[in-house]
């Protein structure tokens, strides 16, 4: 009961922390003259996998390497069956081609170097440097794009396509916030919040953790199960969250975007840091029931949004049925 207790408390301290870092942070980027875009590709992608990068980087210097990859792997996998199919479920996702045919490629290439990297059963240092410096060379050449007006042919103009992804993520009274039409808010505020949210985070991230490891020890299950499943779904809420409320207002792109988005930072910035800091075991068995899964999902995207360029009710049911046969997979394999 007592760490049950304590793994909803690191949920609540994670969602939170999430919220206050990502709108105090994109506040301060937008005084700073930082456009909406730009912010919706860093600051709130980067808020919205922050969990993900703090339980699995905890979890990987405690020696969780299990934990680590289940709740990268179980949280890719996640973002695409179970959000991505609810948010269908409740308004059809429109999503236009470019967005499909620029994205989707690299994030099934980037999981099949996943494999190809693991092919002597573990990701070492040297393979997290190689995915970190591939995301950063991912987003550089995004802000470029950005920087060079390249963004209007598949979103919107800048102005509106930013707005959106400000506002689908962090609310329409933040955004206005950010924009500088709303109340007034020092930056020594805004800055405070940042931190708080940060240490939010923090703490949420050792209780969540220090929780999944021991329920793992009392039902006597492997901690990669834990962490595609109840560590996994916790640590999705801030995507689950952001991806409902554009599919709501009928931002196809940008629900689409935040999933796809918030893959490839899992597994380029997320499990490219978590394999930096300690070396993560990788066995057959792992990528057979865990990266093959993230691939295939991730695969079947494309699919389902090429069909009618949008994801719709029925397509959104299929992809939440099959997270249900993840799911019963994953611990069925036990």
């Amino acid at each position: 009961m007592t760490e049950a207790l304590l793994f909803l408390a690191g949920l609540v301290a994670i969602t939170f922390g999430a919220d206050w870092l990502v709108t105090g942070s994109s506040r301060v980027a937008a005084r700073m003259g930082v456009s909406p875009l730009v912010v919706g590709l860093t600051v709130v992608a980067f808020g919205t996998s922050a969990p993900e990068l703090f339980v699995s980087s905890l979890a990987a210097l405690r020696g969780q390497a299990g934990l680590a990859v289940g709740n990268i792997m179980g949280s890719t996998v996640a973002n695409v069956g179970l959000i991505a199919g609810l948010g269908a479920m409740i308004r059809p996702i429109d999503v236009k081609r470019r967005l499909l045919a620029r994205e989707s490629p690299l994030l099934i290439l980037v999981l099949i170097i996943v494999m190809l990297l693991s092919w002597n059963d573990a990701l070492g240092r040297l393979d997290g440097l190689a995915l970190m410096a591939g995301f950063i060379i991912y987003l550089g050449v995004m802000l470029r794009m950005e920087s060079s007006g390249a963004f209007g042919g598949w979103a919107g103009t800048e102005s509106d396509s930013g707005t959106a992804a400000h506002e689908a993520t962090v609310g329409p009274a933040e955004a206005e916030a950010a924009s500088g039409s709303g109340p007034d808010r020092t930056v020594v505020f805004l800055w405070l919040r940042t931190v708080v949210g940060l240490v939010a985070l923090l703490v949420g991230a050792h209780w969540l953790v220090e929780s999944a490891v021991a329920i793992a020890r009392v039902f006597q299950v492997p901690e990669e199960v834990i962490g595609a499943t109840m560590v996994a779904l916790g640590t999705s809420i801030p995507e689950l969250a952001s991806t409902v409320a554009a599919a709501i207002r009928g931002l196809g792109d940008i629900a689409i975007g935040n999933i796809i988005g918030s893959n490839i930072f899992n597994l380029g910035l997320v499990l490219g840091t978590a394999a930096l800091l300690s070396p993560l075991r990788l066995p057959p068995e792992v990528v057979v029931r865990q990266v093959v899964p993230a691939l295939f999902f991730c695969v079947l995207l494309i699919p389902l949004a090429y069909t009618g360029r949008r994801v719709d009710r029925r397509e959104g049911f299929l992809l939440l049925c099959l997270y249900g046969v993840f799911i019963y997979t994953v611990i069925s394999g036990i």
